[in-house]
């Protein structure tokens, strides 16, 4: 069996990379795809494709990556951070809030406690605790409360380039109320003779787990994840806007990288 040049030459070329040891900065451009429930409980989803900086980051403190992380202790077995993020608005046509304030684009931001529970080859288990507060980027950055989520993650971090970078995680999540009233609450001048007024209690969101995974392929970065979240016996599972106790979302992003050092 006779093996084409052009895939010839890409092995080889990845082979190379995968030596190669990891810049301290990556930047480049790509398009990310992402299908989404419209929020945690919705029937329906929304499918997006969008352009985004590619940026990587690697200092002793500042970290950006799949988000952005600021190093406050680092140890073989210890890590403290800090570290934020955000997710998009929910789709305005959204059956279950017609007539409703349209859930805004959201920003968290938090610390982040990690023990690393076991070594193995390669990779680790870890327990990771963080907590996040949240904003709605609104005109106002309305405060919309905390969410805990205490989970059990394996890591396999990519140390070359050309090395596959996986992440797996899954655990409970707990929302204090404020969080839990800004997408799960009715007000009595929002209810219809199909949707009730609701008051949304804090307390237990749930269950989550994801799968993350990247790699460079030359001057091309590969990445994408999975999610599955279930609300089953969550306080909010009685909600009138939780029509779907389980849902899943992914996406896959493609990247050129054109410059690093």
């Amino acid at each position: 069996m006779k093996i084409p040049l052009s895939l010839l030459l890409l092995l080889i070329a990845n082979a190379a990379l995968a030596q190669a040891p990891l810049p301290r900065l990556e930047l480049g451009a790509g398009l990310f795809a992402l299908d989404a429930p419209n929020y945690r409980g919705s029937q329906d989803s929304s499918t997006y494709l969008l352009p985004f900086p590619y940026i990587k980051y690697r200092g002793d403190i500042l970290r950006v990556d799949e988000g952005v992380q600021g190093v406050v202790f680092e140890s073989p077995d210890w890590l403290f951070t800090l570290s934020a993020d955000f997710s998009l608005p929910a789709d305005d046509d959204t059956p279950e809030r017609e007539g409703m304030d349209q859930i805004d684009a959201v920003f968290e931001i938090g610390p982040s406690l990690n023990y690393r529970l076991m070594a193995l080859q390669g990779s680790a288990w870890w327990i990771d605790l963080p907590l996040r507060f949240v904003y709605a980027i609104d005109s106002k950055h309305d405060f919309i409360g905390q969410v805990f989520q205490p989970r059990l993650s394996w890591r396999k971090p990519a140390n070359r380039l050309g090395e596959w970078k996986l992440y797996f995680l899954i655990g409970p999540v707990y929302s204090n109320a404020e969080h839990h009233a800004y997408f799960y609450s009715v007000d009595t001048g929002e209810a219809t003779a199909t949707r009730p007024a609701y008051d949304a209690d804090g307390g237990f969101s749930g269950y989550r787990g994801e799968f993350t995974y990247s790699k460079r392929f030359g001057n091309y970065w590969l990445g994408g994840f999975i999610r599955y979240d279930n609300l089953r016996h969550a306080v909010i599972d009685d909600s009138p806007l939780v029509s779907e106790t389980e849902s899943w979302m992914g996406g896959v992003a493609l990247a050129w990288v054109f410059h690093q050092r």
